[in-house]
């Protein structure tokens, strides 16, 4: 999956990127117009003669550009906002068509309890698959205990790709989801509300996020350098295609960013590989908690080949996807 063009640029050709498999690409329109009732979607002003291009005329541009399935150009639908979400929902299956994903960038406050069902229901009835976007600033899955048993729900109950997002993309693969799409840098693995302005928690550190796949998350490579400074032989190393069996302490300026979003890719690829070979969903469940759970406790291991005090902290998600039954009938 391609982010697409800032608006007004041109749509890139599919065939630019040299890519066999099926592409598609994010039109990014939640970065740039809050979705509204009258205007759920971000449209070009200005067509041909005067006129204004429609939704499928946008879509159509997409499929005429070579890419396999098109995205609609769908605005930040904010906290509470169901009536935004239902006129984009209700808009998409008017066109009756079946080459089109319904991007949905939610606030996470519409995964919630308060709004979860009628979510959930305005997405059922969409009538077709659902690109999921989740929005917030920082991370969306710590906004209540329940998002991620609502995600996985949904997951069960609606064609699902989540989109722009991290580990949650295989999480809810292993609870039903058709696909996944997960993002290469931090600003692409959640939205926020437009104008576009994530936070920054270190903004003079120039090292790139780097995934330690033992750990199942990403740090910035100064923190890895930090921790295993003055203990090197210590240090967390990759055997993927990318890395060659070298420490990931490498990862400390900018330039160094194409690299560590080849080694994340090639390092989740290996997870994702083991969660698709599984032979049922509820494979892919088990499998999927036990992958986390031995992450959770490789936190406890590190610190102690480090020599730390205290243990690693473990993110909120990774411990509720280790903790909770791998599927809810359980």
């Amino acid at each position: 999956m391609i982010v697409g063009p800032s608006p007004g640029k041109p749509i890139p050709l599919a065939e630019s990127f040299e890519y066999d498999g099926p592409i598609l690409l994010d039109p990014d329109a939640y970065g740039h117009h809050r979705a509204t009732p009258d205007k759920p979607f971000l449209l070009p002003d200005g067509g041909l003669e005067g006129t204004n291009p429609t939704l499928g005329d946008v879509l159509n541009a997409q499929i005429n550009a070579g890419y396999t399935a098109a995205c609609t150009p769908t605005g930040y639908i904010g906290a509470g906002d169901t009536a935004s979400l239902q006129a984009a929902a209700q808009q998409v299956k008017a066109l009756g068509r079946t080459d089109v994903l319904f991007v949905a960038p939610l606030d996470i406050s519409l995964l919630d309890r308060a709004f979860f069902t009628q979510t959930q229901a305005i997405l059922q009835d969409a009538g077709c698959p659902v690109a999921l976007v989740l929005g917030k600033q920082g991370d969306p899955l710590t906004q209540s205990a329940r998002i991620i048993p609502n995600l996985r729900t949904l997951a069960a109950t609606v064609p699902l790709m989540p989109i722009c997002t991290d580990f949650n993309g295989l999480d809810l693969m292993a609870h039903g989801a058709f696909a996944a799409a997960i993002g290469t840098g931090g600003s692409i693995r959640h939205t926020v509300p437009p104008p576009r302005k994530p936070f920054a928690f270190v903004q003079n550190d120039k090292s790139p996020s780097v995934l330690i796949p033992e750990l199942m998350c990403w740090w910035k490579g100064s923190k890895i350098n930090k921790l295993c400074g003055a203990a090197p032989s210590r240090a967390p190393k990759c055997s993927c295609e990318t890395c060659g069996n070298q420490a990931l302490t490498r990862f400390l300026y900018e330039e160094d960013q194409p690299e560590a979003i080849a080694h994340a890719v090639a390092a989740w690829s290996v997870i994702a590989d083991g969660l698709l070979a599984q032979p049922t969903v509820r494979d892919r469940a088990e499998y999927w908690r036990n992958i986390c759970h031995s992450a959770v406790a490789e936190h406890e291991m590190f610190a102690k080949r480090l020599r730390q005090v205290d243990p690693l902290p473990v993110q909120t998600p990774l411990k509720q996807w280790a903790k909770l039954p791998a599927w809810p009938t359980e």
